[in-house]
């Protein structure tokens, strides 16, 4: 009877000892500064807006670009340039929603040189050759904008129904 107790004892023993919590290994996703795109973050901690007509109040192409990378600095990055850039015909950048967005691209890994971002991995771009980088849907949405200061979110999904989307808010130049 004592050896049927003990081995009663250890059963119960090892069959606790062998069974774990399960845990979530869904990936966090981060929503702020930077891209998701097939289950990573891709960091762009940098704005700056660029309009195209400083002369008069009439509407030009408005650029913003979101990169991790200062476009003013004067040495080249090759790889780990994230990029988002944007561009839109307007007077200028006002709260509100951009859909569709007409031009844009979105590149991770790239390199940077000379003001120019080059190669990398091209998620998005809107007139690419593959019709699998255009966009079959796509909105900005502008939350607030200050002189020094912008808060934005996008989404934009591709013909594979992956969706890319992406927030920043912060300082531009």
């Amino acid at each position: 009877m004592n050896k049927l107790k003990l081995i009663i004892g250890l059963s119960i023993a090892i069959l606790f000892s062998s069974c774990s919590e399960d845990e979530d290994t869904e990936p966090i996703i981060q929503t702020v500064n930077g891209f998701n795109y097939k289950g990573s973050f891709f960091s762009v901690d940098k704005a700056f807006i660029k309009d195209f007509n400083i002369i008069d109040n009439e509407p030009s192409k408005i650029a913003i670009v979101l990169s991790n990378v200062d476009p003013s600095r004067t040495t080249p990055k090759w790889g780990g340039v994230n990029y988002f850039y944007f561009a839109f015909e307007a007077s200028k950048v006002i709260e509100g929603t951009i859909t569709p967005v007409p031009d844009y691209s979105i590149r991770e890994n790239a390199d940077f040189d000379n003001f120019s971002i080059l190669a990398g991995n091209t998620i998005l771009r809107h007139n690419d050759p593959r019709v699998s980088n255009i966009a079959v849907s796509s909105f900005i949405n502008i939350k607030s904008i200050s002189v020094d200061e912008i808060d934005l979110d996008f989404e934009f999904t591709r013909p594979d129904g992956e969706i890319i989307t992406g927030s920043y808010t912060g300082t531009y130049e």
